[in-house]
C-alpha cells in the first residue's frame, strides 16, 4: 500500500499556522532540498503540466504498524525511563532540557525526523511537545501525522476532525489530510465523501479533482473519473500521469497497471486492472463468483463490466441471460451498451447494433473495441463510408494507447514520440490532452537542453492562449457527432 503523502500535511498545517494566528513558521531541513512553506504555497497554480513519476510527493513510512493496545493519551503521556546507569554529563543534559522545553524547536526537529522517515525520534518529540504545548493546533496536527505515519489512520482522522470542530476555519485542509488518510485505512467510500465535500467549498479545485480521480481510478471508476481528469485540462493545471490514464478508460494501461500509484481497490478496480494485465480469464472469474456468492453486493457497473467480460472471453452464448437480468442503472455505463451492441451484432440486428455501440463510444471515446465493432455493424447496415471512418477511429485510438503505455513503461521520454501521440489528439478532436501533452512535452524538452527558459517560457504562454481559445470555441453538438461517426442515436442525451 503506498505511505501517506506530504502533500496535505504540509499544505493543512500551514493552513493551521495561518488561522489560528500563531506566530511559528514551520521550517524544515533545506539540506533536504525542502523549504519554508508560505500561505502562497498553498494557493499556487500551474497553467500546464509537468512531468511527474506517476504518484503524489510520498513520505516513507519506515515504522512497523502499532499494534494498537494501548490508549492514546496514555502512549502520548507515558514517559521513559534510562535503560542504562550512565547518566549524562552536566552539558549534555542542560543541553537536552533546553531543546525539550522549546515548543518550537521541539515542532522543528519533529518535523525533520518525518521527513527523514525517523517516525519513532518524531514520535518521542511530539510526545514532549504535547506535554509543553497540547492545546496548539499545530501541536495537535503533527500529532496526528505521526499517528497516520504509524497507520493509526482511524485515530488521526479523529484528532483533525476534533481540531476542526473547535477551530472552524481548518476545516478545507482538515477535510484534505483526512480524506487521504481514509484512503489508506480503506474506508473509501468516506474519503470521496470529503473529497466531494471539499469541491462544494473551494473554488479552485484542481489539487482536488487530482486526488479523487486518482481514488475513483483505482477503484475502477474510470468513466466516472474522466470528469475530473478533463476538468484538469480544461484548467491546464494536468500532469502526466491524469494524461496516460486519459488514454485509456476502460482499464489502466498496462505499463500504469503495475505501479503502486494504480493499485486496484476493490472488485471493480481488481478486475480492471486483472484486464489490463491480460488476466482474462481470471476477471471473469472474479465477477462470475461475486454474482453466485454476493449477487446482491454487486454493483450495476460491475455487472456491466461483466457484459464486456463476456464479449473478451467470446462467451457470446451467455449475453442473453446477462442481459435478461441486467440490473436497473446498467444502461448508465459504457461496458453495458458494448456487449449490448455485440449481442445485436451477433444476431445480425445492425440498426440496434449501431445505435448500442454508438452509446458506448459516447460514454467512452477511448474504447477501440467499441469502434471497431461499430465498423462491422455499420458495415452490415450498407454504410461503408460511415464503417471505414469508426475503423479507422478504433486504429487511431488503439495507436495512443501504445505510445502511452510505452511511456507509462519507461521513465525515458522521448520528445518526437510525444509530438506523435499530440498529433493523434488532435486528429482525435482532443484538444485540451493534446495541449496537456505539449505543456508535458515542453518540460523534458527545457531538462533536455533542447529549450532554454526564454524559449520555454513563450510554448508555454502559447499553449495557454490556445488553452483558452479552446475552450472559447467549443462545440459539443459538434464534438458528439464527431465521436458517433455522424450516427443518429435515438432517445439518447448523454
Amino acid at each position: 500500500m503506498p505511505s501517506p503523502s506530504l502533500l496535505y500535511s504540509m499544505t493543512a498545517l500551514a493552513f493551521v499556522v495561518l488561522i489560528c494566528g500563531c506566530s511559528r513558521e514551520t521550517t524544515e531541513d533545506t539540506n533536504q532540498g525542502s523549504r519554508r512553506i508560505t500561505q502562497s504555497d498553498m494557493s499556487a497554480d500551474t497553467n500546464v503540466g509537468v512531468p511527474s513519476n506517476g504518484t503524489i510527493a510520498q513520505d516513507s513510512v519506515t515504522a512497523a504498524q502499532d499494534s494498537g493496545t494501548a490508549v492514546v493519551a496514555q502512549e502520548w503521556d507515558a514517559s521513559s525511563s534510562p535503560t542504562s546507569s550512565a547518566l549524562p554529563s552536566q552539558d549534555f543534559r542542560t543541553e537536552l532540557d533546553a531543546t525539550n522545553s522549546d515548543p518550537e524547536k521541539l515542532q522543528e526537529n519533529a518535523i525533520i525526523a518525518l521527513d527523514s522517515g525517523d517516525v519513532g525520534e518524531a514520535f518521542e518529540l511530539v510526545r514532549d511537545l504535547k506535554r509543553l504545548d497540547g492545546k496548539n493546533p499545530q501541536t495537535i496536527f503533527l500529532m496526528a501525522r505521526v499517528l497516520a505515519e504509524k497507520h493509526r489512520f482511524r485515530q488521526a482522522v479523529k484528532m483533525l476532525d476534533e481540531l476542526a470542530i473547535e477551530f472552524p476555519d481548518a476545516k478545507l485542509p482538515v477535510l484534505g489530510q483526512t480524506a487521504e488518510w481514509l484512503v489508506f485505512q480503506g474506508d473509501w467510500q468516506a474519503a470521496e465523501s470529503r473529497y466531494l465535500t471539499l469541491i462544494s467549498l473551494v473554488d479552485e479545485t484542481s489539487l482536488v479533482d487530482r486526488l479523487l480521480s486518482r481514488l475513483l481510478m483505482r477503484e475502477g471508476r474510470r468513466v466516472e473519473a474522466k470528469v475530473l481528469l478533463r476538468r484538469l485540462c480544461r484548467a491546464g493545471n494536468v500532469e502526466e500521469m491524469d494524461l496516460r490514464s486519459l488514454l485509456s478508460l476502460a482499464c489502466p494501461l498496462p505499463g500504469d497497471a503495475v505501479t503502486d500509484a494504480f493499485e486496484p481497490i476493490g472488485l471493480e478496480g481488481t478486475v480492471r486492472h486483472a484486464i489490463s494485465k491480460g488476466e482474462v480469464a481470471a476477471a471473469g472469474e472474479m465477477l462470475q463468483r461475486a454474482l453466485d456468492e454476493t449477487p446482491a453486493s454487486v454493483t450495476s457497473a460491475e455487472y456491466a463490466l461483466r457484459g464486456r467480460l463476456l464479449v473478451l472471453l467470446e462467451q457470446f452464448d451467455r449475453l442473453p441471460e446477462w442481459i435478461k437480468s441486467a440490473p436497473d442503472g446498467s444502461e448508465e455505463y459504457s461496458d453495458y451498451w458494448f456487449a449490448i451492441g455485440v449481442d445485436q451484432l451477433q444476431r445480425s440486428d445492425f440498426s440496434a447494433a449501431v445505435d448500442s455501440l454508438g452509446r458506448a463510444v459516447i460514454r467512452d471515446e477511448t474504447d477501440s473495441r467499441a469502434y471497431r465493432v461499430l465498423g462491422d455493424a455499420l458495415l452490415g447496415l450498407g454504410k461503408p463510408e460511415q464503417a471505414q471512418v469508426a475503423t479507422e477511429r478504433a486504429g487511431l485510438i488503439e495507436q495512443t494507447v501504445s505510445l502511452g503505455d510505452q511511456m507509462a513503461s519507461n521513465q525515458q521520454r522521448d520528445v518526437g514520440q510525444i509530438s506523435v501521440l499530440i498529433d493523434l489528439l488532435e486528429r482525435l478532436q482532443r484538444p485540451l490532452e493534446a495541449l496537456g501533452w505539449r505543456g508535458i512535452q515542453v518540460a523534458y524538452g527545457r531538462a533536455n537542453s533542447m529549450l532554454d527558459d526564454a524559449q520555454a517560457r513563450d510554448v508555454l504562454k502559447m499553449i495557454n492562449q490556445n488553452r483558452i481559445a479552446q475552450l472559447e470555441k467549443s462545440d459539443p453538438a459538434a464534438k458528439r457527432l464527431f465521436v458517433i461517426c455522424g450516427i443518429d442515436l435515438l432517445h439518447e442525451s448523454n
